[in-house]
């Protein structure tokens, strides 16, 4: 749920209504369990500015959506309370312990996209038509999911996690494989589930301006400035 949306367990609670601040927008359907409800949506009434009326047409009324929290308790970290909205209604076939592994699951693809753009170098595609960035995005697509069968193959003979085989490791052997030459035992990455980083560059970037015009725009100014001197 975004930081702004309010959210409120409390069962029977009041909804938002014109002139009032502070609640929240939903209204209460039926409560699930601690901090575990169904709640219904209601269609706002007016569209965002980026959306387009048959867009905005699409869109339902109301939508019921189920709302749980639940706290992380890390290592080193201040104990954080995330709350989920989800279309997964049914407590039984979805307990809430269950969706919430889930939810701290889907943080692995942060690992998968640095993956792509900083080890693959796709932070940049360099085609400049549709038709060019499409066939370079499938390449990227085809070579990343070759590495990973690598990377599997690997896990099922070293009885590990496909997860914990190095992606970097697996590529570097990739490159320098002989071809026809047996695939050896790839780097373990170690369970490290306390984990904590913080978000820093550690290398210094280069501090020239970023080229926001074309080459030969910008060497007719250099000569221009050159002339001017």
């Amino acid at each position: 749920m975004h930081q702004r949306q309010i959210v409120d367990f409390r069962p029977h609670r009041k909804s938002h209504t014109k002139g009032k601040t502070g609640k929240p927008r939903s209204r209460f359907v039926q409560r699930l369990g601690k901090h575990d409800q169904l709640v219904r949506w209601l269609k706002p009434k007016e569209p965002p500015k980026w959306m387009t009326p048959e867009q905005w047409a699409g869109i339902p009324d109301s939508l019921l959506v189920r709302e749980l929290r639940y706290t992380i308790k890390g290592k080193g970290q201040r104990t954080r309370v995330v709350t989920i909205a989800t279309t997964l209604l049914d407590p039984v076939r979805y307990p809430k312990e269950e969706v919430a592994a889930l939810y701290g699951i889907r943080w692995t693809v942060e690992t998968h996209f640095a993956e792509l753009k900083t080890t693959l170098k796709m932070r940049k595609v360099k085609s400049q038509t549709p038709a060019g960035v499409q066939k370079e995005v499938a390449v990227y697509c085809l070579v990343y999911n070759l590495i990973h069968m690598v990377m599997l193959a690997a896990a099922r003979r070293q009885r590990v996690d496909p997860g914990r085989i190095s992606f970097i490791d697996t590529v570097r052997w990739l490159l320098s494989a002989a071809p026809g030459e047996p695939l050896p035992d790839l780097v373990v990455n170690p369970l490290r589930p306390d984990r904590h980083e913080p978000r820093v560059i550690k290398d210094r970037q280069d501090k020239y301006k970023v080229m926001t015009r074309p080459r030969a725009q910008l060497r007719k100014a250099l000569k221009k400035q050159a002339k001017g001197a």
